[in-house]
């Protein structure tokens, strides 16, 4: 399929219905930039109701952002099916429905997939250019670097313009009259333009909270993830069964992967070290490899082995957003 005709196929049969995993994704992200995300890590288990969401997240008196909540867990969750279904009238064998990648009853939880797992691969993507760019910065210059940029800058930079360049791809603008749109009332409303103001127009000039941001993304994305996997009754999606010593949902989160290295790994490059600077991308690459397989598992358990991605590859069209440069 042509990559036009793929990106409009996306556009029309994922994207834009399942809009309300960006819009929760992006009030999630919201939530964990003033709280700590141990405080809802367990929550998908109990399978929340809305309301009980929405008391946690502050959002009980904010029409829209409640609009929300109310629609991915009482509209948008309840069409997930779980992964197996049982019929006495079969003897007992299970069936599976058609669980392609356009499949109504998964897609929601494919395109929550996509979305962690292309947070991750914008990381990957930085340091892959950085490394066949013999460790200089140069191959990437954002309108927003400044004279003394960082390695760690930079990779900030570069996952917020690649991360807005997504979401404008996935978050097209109806084109109206100005005539009409004064007409309309957007007031209790999330407009694309208020969700990419939510998620893509600050930029943070402190390097903690450089690395905070990516945090709060990822564990957005994953923890939508997980709201939508409790309710097909799966604890441990990203977990092979024969790979128990690295938990992939573990590492997502754990202070000693991003948090960690990539600050390490900027220290070094600033500091001319290297051989260390080495390590710690190997490092890091092996924690990245195994969060990406765990995230390919996850598309297996919820297509009950049909999808088997590369460790790259995405299962949507994601632009020219990994060829090309911002000049």
């Amino acid at each position: 399929m042509p990559e036009s005709s793929r990106q409009l196929n996306d556009l029309n049969k994922v994207f834009i219905p399942c809009r309300t995993v960006l819009e929760m994704e992006t009030l999630t992200s919201l939530y964990l930039s003033t709280q700590n995300y141990d405080q809802i890590k367990d929550l998908p288990e109990s399978q929340p109701s809305s309301q009980k969401v929405a008391q946690i997240f502050g959002v009980e008196e904010t029409k829209p952002l409640l609009s929300i909540v109310d629609y991915f867990i009482n509209c948008a969750i309840p069409k997930v099916k779980p992964v197996v279904m049982y019929e006495r009238e079969h003897h007992d064998r299970y069936r599976m429905g058609n669980i392609e990648a356009y499949t109504k009853t998964r897609v929601c939880l494919y395109l929550a997939l996509h979305r962690l797992k292309l947070k991750f691969l914008i990381l990957k993507n930085f340091l892959d250019r950085f490394k066949k760019n013999q460790y200089e910065l140069d191959f990437y210059q954002s309108q927003n670097s400044g004279v003394n940029q960082t390695m760690l800058s930079t990779l900030y930079k570069f996952y917020h313009d690649k991360n807005k360049m997504n979401l404008i791809l996935m978050l097209p603008k109806k084109k109206i009259s100005e005539r009409v749109s004064k007409l309309i009332d957007t007031q209790d409303s999330i407009t694309t333009d208020k969700l990419l103001n939510m998620v893509a127009t600050r930029l943070f000039t402190n390097e903690k909270n450089q690395v905070k941001f990516i945090m709060r993304e990822i564990k957005a994305s994953l923890f939508v993830c997980k709201l939508i996997f409790a309710t097909m009754d799966v604890k441990n999606p990203f977990l092979r069964a024969k790979d128990t010593m690295i938990s992939p949902e573990e590492t997502m989160v754990s202070n000693d992967f991003i948090p960690e290295l990539i600050p390490a790994m900027s220290k070094c490059f600033s500091d001319n070290n290297y051989v260390q600077l080495e390590e710690c991308i190997n490092a890091f690459d092996f924690l990245m490899n195994k969060v990406l397989d765990g995230i390919n598992y996850a598309y297996e358990v919820a297509s009950g082995g049909i999808i088997k991605l590369e460790l790259d590859e995405t299962l949507y069209n994601t632009g020219n957003i990994f060829t090309e440069l911002v000049s």
